[in-house]
């Protein structure tokens, strides 16, 4: 099979995945709800707070935040769209039939790719657009389309969720199990959440380098020097993908299926 025969083919067993549409429309109401919700919670924050909080609010990391969330059910895309094949018994068929593993691998993965990074920005675009919602409802400062940087953020979006649906592929052909894969992956992901319960130095690492954590500031419209530039962020969790990417291709040669 050529190249654009693996893709035709891979393409027609993504649409065929109910479970994998099913994590897309999820992600999209995840942004919404937790977009929403993120304004209510800063709102709330900002009128109870002190005129140096208030000075230093930024409604436009509201805006994105629930994108690191939604990241759960983009990487479960990635790890479906592998082990149901797993899990059906038909990925012998498909090596078979496509005897060069990295060909079929790196098939599975574009289409992937392609989804989620279309799938991005219209999830950045509803939690934006709520989120300012919520903070504007309650004459909490907001931020518009039509500021500067927000817009590259929207579409910066698209390189987030497309880099971590890259890496549910990534885990799926490493774990071959769903269960395993997605619990493993929202993790990894979350993992910056909890970066409060290690110690100082840990946390701060964590905070600034973790993959997720730094690939999330491509999202940031205002970036500071707290954290990583924009595209040392994302730089960060591509390379990350990319390594497990090797690995799982490596795996993926090695072992039967």
């Amino acid at each position: 099979m050529t190249a654009y025969d693996v893709l035709r083919s891979e393409w027609g067993k993504f649409r065929s995945i109910r479970a994998t549409l099913g994590c897309l429309a999820g992600a999209l109401a995840a942004t919404a709800a937790y977009g929403y919700l993120f304004g209510l919670a800063d709102a709330r924050r900002y009128l109870a707070g002190s005129a140096a909080d208030r000075a230093a609010f930024d409604p436009t990391d509201t805006g994105f935040r629930s994108l690191v969330l939604a990241g759960v059910l983009v990487s479960a895309v990635g790890v479906l769209a592998v082990t149901s094949e797993y899990a059906s018994g038909t990925m012998p068929v498909s090596v078979a039939a496509v005897p060069r593993r990295g060909l079929l691998l790196g098939g599975k993965a574009a289409v992937v790719a392609v989804v989620t990074l279309v799938a991005g920005p219209p999830m950045a675009l509803v939690s934006f657009t709520l989120s300012q919602l919520s903070l504007a409802a309650r004459n909490v400062p907001s931020a518009g389309l039509g500021d500067p940087g927000v817009l590259a953020a929207v579409a910066g979006a698209g390189l987030f969720t497309g880099l971590v649906g890259l890496y549910g592929v990534a885990l799926g052909f490493l774990l071959r199990r769903s269960a395993g894969a997605v619990s493993l992956g929202t993790f990894l992901l979350i993992l910056p959440g909890m970066a409060s319960l290690f110690p100082d130095a840990i946390a701060e690492w964590i905070v600034v380098w973790w993959p997720s954590a730094a690939g999330a500031r491509v999202f940031a419209v205002h970036p500071g020097s707290a954290g990583l530039p924009p595209l040392a962020g994302v730089g960060v969790l591509a390379a990350t993908v990319l390594a497990l990417l090797c690995a799982a291709a490596a795996v993926f040669r090695a072992r039967d299926v």
